[in-house]
């Protein structure tokens, strides 16, 4: 009589598997990176200086328009990317089954405590009013909580969906850690998603601009892992809306509490 076992073979913690590095596709990434996101703000600008009457001295209403640019350009690039890559996919789609939108809520929420802290940890011991620069007025307070909303689809469309669509192609492998499972373009555009916050060196103390490079590269990793799993930019889009949304939202509150 036999007896046939089958022998389990652990996995290392950590792996990197089907890696192929290409310098041009990241470099082509940073390039884009930029070209979609400085000529939207960048008009967003012209309009300030030659239509002010418009904004009525809002900064929210600038920042509401940059987005909608960087909106507008992020979706033609998709339809490029579609044209001139189109194995590449943006995930730009109702998510086909499970959409993860309750733990992407959750995840946002748990996002913004950990950007307070980080930002505001000095401020938080001494009990003393956060100053974010938000117009605290009848209409500024739901003009920013609005444009913190809709960073999510602005920045999820050209991060996650573009750049990480493309390199997905072009820089092809996967990173797992643990159950971890995200593809190397996704560690690639998460430290350009921190990168493109590098102004925060210039306007803002050195460890918020700091803890700003180390949970925007996090909750990139977070990202790029929720539209894995739902096959769409939806659970991101939350996640990333919600975290800006709740974290301004506790600012103003703190401000009027401590103020």
């Amino acid at each position: 009589m036999t007896t046939s076992t089958t022998l389990r073979i652990d996995r290392p913690f950590f792996q990197i598997t089907g890696f192929k590095f290409r310098l041009w596709p990241i470099i082509l990434a940073a390039v884009l990176m930029q070209a979609m996101l400085w000529p939207a703000r960048e008009g967003a600008r012209w309009l300030v200086k030659h239509y002010p009457e418009w904004f009525h001295h809002q900064i929210w209403a600038f920042v509401g328009v940059a987005e909608l640019f960087q909106i507008i350009v992020g979706l033609i690039a998709v339809l490029i990317m579609k044209r001139l890559l189109p194995q590449a996919d943006a995930n730009l789609r109702w998510p086909p089954q499970r959409s993860y939108a309750g733990l992407a809520l959750l995840i946002g929420v748990v996002m913004a405590l950990i950007m307070l802290v980080a930002d505001y940890w000095p401020q938080l011991l001494s009990h003393t009013a956060p100053d974010g620069g938000y117009e605290m007025t009848p209409v500024g307070v739901p003009g920013w909580l609005f444009v913190m909303l809709a960073a999510g689809p602005n920045e999820e469309i050209i991060f996650r969906g573009v750049l990480v669509g493309m390199l997905t192609v072009l820089v092809p492998g996967r990173v797992r850690m643990g159950r971890f499972d995200i593809p190397v373009s996704g560690v690639i555009v998460s430290l350009l998603f921190g990168a493109a916050h590098f102004n925060s060196f210039f306007s803002d103390p050195l460890y918020q601009a700091v803890a700003q490079q180390i949970y925007a590269f996090a909750f990139g990793l977070t990202y790029v892992w929720l539209m894995e799993r739902s096959r769409s930019l939806l659970a991101p889009m939350i996640a990333h809306g919600v975290s800006d949304l709740v974290e301004v939202g506790a600012v103003m509150l703190l401000t009027v509490a401590w103020g």
